[in-house]
C-alpha cells in the first residue's frame, strides 16, 4: 500500500470514508479477501472456491475487453486509523471551501487491508496480471473505510458486509439486454425493436418483467421471453459459445445475424395471422391471448412460455434441416424459414390443446413450471428422434397423476423435398 494517497473525503451514516486509486498491482499485493479475516478454515475454502468460479469469467473480461472498467472497491482498514490531512486547491479558488474534500490519506505501515465489496473483481484482477502482468499498472478507484479492531467495531464491520452484499441488486434480465452491447443476440433482439416489424415495437413489449400480467392486453410478450426465442433460433444456427456472447464480434457478424432473426420474424407474421391482426390492430394482444374471455382458446404464442417453447422448438427444426451449425456471423439464406416452419406446422398452436393442456395450461391458468415436461412431448408428437420415449412417458403420467395416461399421438409431418 502506498504510504500516502490523494483522496476525496465523504461522510455517510455517521462514517467517514476516502476515494482514491490504486494500481492493480497494488490492490493484489496489499488487499486480503474478507473471509480471510475468519477463522473457519472449511468456510474459507468453501467461500474461495465460489470466487474463482464466478471469477474466472470476469478475468476473461479483464483479458480480452479493451474496454474494461470496473467500480470501486470499497476497502476496510484493520488496525490503526489512517490519517487524513485537507489540502486547500489555492489554484482553484472555487473549490478552497469547507464543502469540499480533497486531502491526503497517510497511512502507518501497521494496519492490514481487506474487501468489504468487490471481492470477485478483486479475485478476478489478481488472475487477470497472472495471466498477463501488463495489466498490473491498471488503475481501480477504492474507496477507504476505517475499522476498529473491537467487538463493537467487528459488529459495525460484519453489519456493512453483509448489507452491501445483501442489497447489491444483479440487473434485471430485460437491463442486461437493453444494455449488453457485446452480445450479438442482446444487439440483434434490440435492433428488432427499431425493424419496422410493428409487433415488436417497444410498446408492444414488457420490458422488465420475464412475464405479463393479466392487464396487459396491449403487450405481445416480454423483452425476455423475445431473447429467449431468439437465443434459441440463433444458436441453432451458429452454434454460439461463451467467449464469442461475451465479446461483441465483427459488424458484418451482427448485420447477418439481425438479418437472420429479422427474416424469421417476417415469416412469423406471414405464418400466423393472429400476428398480423395484432399489426393491423384488429385485436388486441389481450384478445388473442384469451378470446371471449376463454385462456384456453389463446394462442400459445401470445404466451412468453409459450414463445420460449415454440423457439426451442424451431431449432430441433433447424438442426433437423441444417447439416452442422454454418460460420458463426456468415449470411444465412432466409428461405430456410419457409423449410423450418413447414416442419413443425402441424403443431398445435391452442394452449387448451394437447399437449399444453395438462402441462403449461392446467385448471384453466398458465403453470409455467411444466415447460420441459410440454416440450418434449411437443417433440415426441413431431416425431423428434431426440425424446426417449419411454422416460417421457413415465414423467407424463406422473405429472398427470394417472399410471394409465398415454402419450398424445404422434403428428402427421409435411417436409418440403
Amino acid at each position: 500500500m502506498p504510504e500516502q494517497i490523494p483522496v476525496i473525503r465523504g461522510r455517510m451514516g455517521g462514517r467517514d470514508y476516502y476515494i482514491g486509486k490504486m494500481t492493480f498491482q497494488e490492490l493484489v499485493s496489499k488487499v486480503q479477501f474478507y473471509h480471510k479475516l475468519n477463522p473457519s478454515r472449511d468456510l474459507d475454502q468453501l467461500l474461495q472456491r465460489g470466487l474463482s468460479n464466478r471469477a474466472e469469467e470476469m478475468k476473461e473480461y479483464l483479458l480480452k475487453q479493451s474496454e474494461r472498467f470496473y467500480g470501486a472497491i470499497i476497502v476496510a482498514s484493520w488496525g490503526g486509523v489512517p490519517r487524513y490531512t485537507k489540502v486547500k486547491m489555492e489554484d482553484h479558488p472555487v473549490l478552497d471551501s469547507e464543502e469540499y474534500e480533497f486531502g491526503i490519506l497517510k497511512f502507518s505501515g501497521r494496519q492490514e487491508y481487506f474487501a468489504l465489496d468487490g471481492q470477485h473483481r478483486l479475485q478476478s484482477i489478481k488472475m487477470a496480471i497472472e495471466s498477463d502482468p501488463t495489466l498490473r499498472h491498471e488503475e481501480v478507484s477504492v474507496i477507504f473505510l476505517t475499522h476498529e479492531r473491537t467487538d463493537e467495531g467487528n459488529i459495525k464491520t460484519r453489519r456493512l458486509f453483509h448489507t452491501l452484499n445483501r442489497y447489491a441488486k444483479p440487473t434485471t434480465t430485460g437491463e442486461n439486454i437493453e444494455l449488453d452491447e457485446d452480445n450479438v443476440v442482446s444487439i440483434a433482439t434490440r435492433q428488432l425493436l427499431k425493424s419496422g416489424i410493428k409487433l415488436l415495437q417497444p410498446d408492444s413489449l414488457e420490458l422488465v418483467r420475464k412475464n405479463l400480467t393479466k392487464t396487459q392486453d396491449d403487450k405481445f410478450t416480454s423483452l425476455a421471453a423475445l431473447w429467449d426465442f431468439n437465443s434459441a433460433v440463433l444458436d441453432s444456427i451458429y452454434g454460439f459459445d461463451k467467449d464469442y456472447l461475451r465479446f461483441r464480434p465483427d459488424a458484418s457478424h451482427v448485420e447477418n445475424t439481425y438479418n437472420a432473426v429479422v427474416s424469421l420474424w417476417v415469416e412469423l407474421r406471414d405464418k400466423f395471422e393472429v400476428l398480423r391482426d395484432i399489426e393491423d390492430k384488429t385485436r388486441t394482444p389481450g384478445e388473442v391471448r384469451e378470446p371471449n374471455g376463454d385462456p384456453a382458446a389463446g394462442h400459445l404464442l401470445m404466451r412468453p412460455v409459450g414463445l420460449r417453447i415454440y423457439g426451442t422448438i424451431l431449432s430441433s427444426a433447424i438442426s433437423e434441416l441444417i447439416d452442422g451449425h454454418i460460420a458463426r456471423g456468415s449470411e444465412l439464406d432466409p428461405r430456410i424459414w419457409g423449410r423450418v416452419l413447414k416442419r413443425v406446422e402441424a403443431l398445435p398452436m391452442v394452449v387448451g390443446v394437447i399437449p399444453w393442456r395438462g402441462t403449461i395450461f392446467r385448471n384453466n391458468r398458465m403453470e409455467t413450471g411444466a415447460r420441459s415436461l410440454a416440450l418434449r412431448l411437443s417433440l415426441y408428437m413431431l416425431g423428434f428422434s431426440s425424446v426417449d420415449e419411454n422416460k417421457l412417458r413415465d414423467e407424463y403420467r406422473g405429472h398427470l397423476e394417472d399410471q394409465g395416461a398415454e402419450l398424445p399421438q404422434r403428428l402427421s409431418i409435411c417436409q418440403d423435398s
